[in-house]
């Protein structure tokens, strides 16, 4: 029973990030980098991972998404003592607008493990008209 208290109360869902080599960006520009996945103390087996690129309006507080960055399936049974990097590679689109200050774009992350707990993380980038 107190097991099962602690397992509601302390939640270990795992954890996914996203680490980019850059974050200010020209429309067009390719971003690559990593993710890096750690597993929940119990071990648990990822079903997939899931990047979108998503446009956030700051005013309203609301995501709209622009593209599917990737998505990776996978079978692999992922712990909490090792993390796991996967590669990220992705071209933004050349026709994405600079945002105004009440928006901006973010890369959503999302590791789904097979009974479908997830865990997220996002990435805000800038475009910029210049390198």
């Amino acid at each position: 029973m107190i097991n099962t208290l602690k397992k509601w109360i302390y939640r270990d869902k795992g954890k996914v990030d996203l680490m980019l080599n850059h974050h200010s960006l020209l429309p067009g520009d390719k971003i690559s980098g990593e993710f890096l996945l750690k597993g929940p103390k119990s071990k648990k087996k990822v079903s997939r991972l899931e990047c979108d690129l998503m446009l956030l309006d700051k005013e309203t507080n609301t995501e709209k998404m622009v593209e599917v960055a990737t998505t990776i399936y996978m079978s692999k049974v992922i712990d909490d003592k090792d993390w796991t990097k996967i590669p990220f590679s992705y071209t933004l689109p050349a026709s994405m607008a600079k945002c105004s200050d009440d928006a901006s774009y973010r890369f959503r992350t999302r590791l789904i493990f097979a009974d479908n707990v997830q865990s997220i993380d996002h990435d805000e980038i800038k475009l910029t008209e210049t390198h």
